[in-house]
């Protein structure tokens, strides 16, 4: 489910973090993972999309209002990983910073490590668990609101 209309497009997202409204994607090609950690956003205040693979989430996560990515490592095509580099690349243009959160059923250092390295910000272990996702994005949904755009369109000074 994408949410999008040309109107919702055109509006700056409501500050994540001011009352807890954050708009996060879900890229999981699992539809029962996927659906509950979606039923923990909207339980946490938070509006979401899903996409079911690394190109649909390319697509998505190029788009503005976008506050944060949950991300699994293990998708068809264009895994995780794949998937992170590409948007990293693509900000090293933009100088936007997009926290990208790992999700993934396998435990391993080696693949928290892979996972840092591609430049994700975070590494959530499957099954999640509604407090810890949500403490998990918390530090996350601050820092992107406080670095919001002002009504100006200049960025809050650091």
């Amino acid at each position: 489910r994408h949410p999008a209309s040309s109107k919702a497009a055109a509006e700056p997202a409501a500050a994540p973090g001011a009352a807890g409204i954050a708009h996060i994607v879900v890229v999981e090609d699992d539809p029962t993972i996927a659906a509950v950690i979606g039923g923990m956003l909207e339980a946490g205040g938070h509006r979401h999309s899903h996409a079911a693979h690394g190109l649909a989430a390319l697509a998505m996560l190029n788009e503005a209002g976008v506050d944060l990515a949950l991300v699994d490592l293990d998708l068809p095509g264009i895994d995780g990983l794949q998937l992170t580099r590409l948007v990293r690349e693509r900000e090293r243009e933009s100088g936007r910073h997009l926290p990208i959160i790992a999700i993934t059923a396998r435990a391993t250092g080696d693949e928290e490590a892979q996972a840092r390295e591609a430049g994700m910000d975070g590494f959530l272990r499957k099954p999640i668990k509604a407090a810890v996702l949500e403490a998990t994005l918390e530090p996350w949904l601050a820092r992107s609101a406080m670095q919001s755009p002002s009504a100006d369109g200049e960025a809050p000074a650091r």
